[in-house]
């Protein structure tokens, strides 16, 4: 049996990643602020086990909550493999640091920086001793290492996502039994965050014209492709522990696209 925690699952990439999994001999745990209605009923008609979390990864306890619930689930026994992919993230506050919100920032770091620190805590924790290959996926972003005037959180907290994935990796080369830990920065993909981008005020993101432009000329990845990347390379045993890979790099480590 094969397990994966995916997180933000209510639409683009992370549907696309939990629907990539929708196969017999998988168990899959999903989590999100809504639910994903139609993925519950699409596991359901394919009597594939998918349980579902609604929460909000933002809010203080959710995340040990929803661990918690996970592997109240997990027979240790029957599992062959195990991966958690953090995917959930936010985008706002977009606007200049002194115009952005407090209360937003903090939930801000709460959903694309802590909630993921916490579910990888609890995740090396309670496989830690399973002999089986097990796997945490970050998804990151390019602006992870460029600054985009109007994003200082999300710039931030990728970048945070990226030294994470090294640091725990680092960590997991001692372990006697460690877990895989990557993040992938997927490209310009297009999701619901990238609508959101293009329908901001210019005043606060200088550099909408340029994601207008992309999406215009056609120029934005499909979740579903991002997602068979994933799927063709997440267990590869060749991605060195704690890698930082961009998607064209992910690629060359995918056995199916």
């Amino acid at each position: 049996m094969d397990y994966y925690i995916i997180t933000g699952v209510s639409r683009g990439i992370g549907e696309a990643i939990a629907r990539r999994f929708l196969v017999h001999g998988n168990t899959l745990f999903c989590v999100s602020r809504t639910m994903n209605e139609d993925l519950v009923e699409t596991a359901s008609s394919m009597h594939i086990l998918l349980y579902y979390h609604e929460a909000d990864l933002s809010i203080h306890g959710s995340a040990e909550s929803f661990m918690h619930e996970v592997f109240t689930r997990i027979d240790p026994v029957r599992a062959s493999r195990i991966a958690l992919i953090n995917n959930a993230g936010m985008l706002e506050p977009i606007a200049p640091i002194e115009l952005a919100n407090p209360a937003m920032m903090e939930k801000h770091l709460m959903l694309n920086l802590l909630a993921p620190s916490i579910l990888i805590s609890n995740f090396i924790d309670k496989t830690m001793n399973l002999p089986i290959p097990k796997v945490v996926l970050n998804i990151s972003s390019g602006a992870s290492s460029f600054p985009y005037s109007g994003w200082a959180m999300y710039c931030a907290s990728k970048a945070g996502i990226d030294m994470l994935t090294r640091t725990v990796g680092l960590e997991q080369t001692s372990a006697h039994h460690p877990v895989k830990v990557m993040a992938l920065a997927p490209g310009i993909v297009d999701t619901a965050m990238q609508t959101q981008i293009r329908h901001t005020d210019k005043s606060l993101f200088a550099e909408k014209d340029k994601f207008i432009k992309l999406h215009e000329e056609g120029k934005l990845t499909n979740p579903e492709s991002i997602a068979g990347v994933i799927a063709g390379s997440l267990f590869n045993p060749d991605i060195p522990q704690g890698s930082v890979l961009n998607i064209d790099q992910m690629r060359e480590y995918s056995v199916h696209t």
